[in-house]
């Protein structure tokens, strides 16, 4: 097709000589778009093309950490994903490596619950109150528990947003910045956090396709904590260095309290899915 033939906009139904569009921006169709090699080179250019807005996106986040929080704030979004879709898509690649692999990385079994937390007398309480109410036995709802903490610990990661955005609020208060930044700021992080989850789940999984026993192996399994430790740590020291502009020890100093702020966070949502998996099921 000429570079100057008319052809009529799919959208605008109107009458255009260029490329693209002149109202909508639409760009002119073409028959090989409609082939499945055509969908092929579509699907290859969206997601491998240098300046895709994902890629873009990733790259800022992982290896840039707080520079996508400055963007969004300063309003330069048109390069990058926005914070909530980054957010979203993290989730889906860590909930689709989750069934893959077989783990739950914020679900903790009933078992575990009532021996190896440090709220499981509470928790024993809690199950025994609930089985005395139900008539039911502790062999039967273990099963039950498990299969619906699984689901709710998908389902509600965005629950650990808010408290991270609020008490990043109060330890930089001194920089008087607006709430959006805070809650921009916890998106990323979060964000970044299930992809390096996710990344420990994909070695997880190789792991278990070589023959190998993947979490069910004690050293995989620490070895893989504390390497979410370390990066998380090192994520949220150069993202609050980029963020708020500190520096010197007291950026260690805040960096220290946000690191345990995020453990003490993951530790309350397990609690929390206690509760209300209890007083669901």
């Amino acid at each position: 097709m000429d570079a100057t033939e008319q052809w009529t906009c799919p959208t605008c139904v109107i009458q255009a000589t260029t490329p693209h569009c002149p109202v909508c921006g639409e760009r002119r169709p073409h028959p090989h778009e409609l082939t499945v090699l055509g969908l092929g080179k579509q699907a290859l250019e969206a997601f491998t093309s240098y300046d895709s807005r994902l890629l873009r996106t990733l790259r800022h986040l992982l290896f840039q950490p707080g520079s996508l929080t400055l963007s969004y704030i300063s309003g330069s979004r048109k390069p990058y994903l926005g914070p909530f879709a980054l957010f979203l898509l993290a989730n889906l690649l860590f909930v689709a490596l989750e069934g893959l692999s077989g783990s739950n990385a914020f679900a903790s079994p009933l078992h575990r619950h009532l021996n190896e937390q440090p709220w499981s007398h509470y928790a024993q309480q809690l199950v025994n109150q609930h089985l005395v109410a139900t008539g039911g036995t502790l062999e039967a709802y273990a099963p039950v528990f498990d299969k619906a903490v699984a689901a709710n610990a998908k389902s509600f990661i965005v629950v650990m947003v808010l408290p991270l955005a609020m008490l990043s609020a109060m330890v930089f208060m001194q920089n008087r910045l607006p709430f959006a930044m805070h809650l921009t700021y916890s998106l990323h992080f979060h964000a970044f956090m299930l992809l390096a989850i996710s990344c420990s789940l994909l070695i997880a999984w190789v792991d278990t396709l070589i023959g190998g026993p993947g979490l069910n192996s004690q050293l995989l399994d620490n070895s893989l904590a504390i390497f979410l430790l370390l990066v998380c740590a090192l994520y949220l020291y150069l993202s609050a260095g980029t963020v708020y502009q500190t520096r010197g020890w007291m950026r260690t100093i805040k960096s220290v309290v946000l690191v345990l702020a995020a453990a003490g966070i993951f530790l309350g949502y397990r609690f929390l899915l206690l509760l209300f998996t209890v007083y669901t099921t």
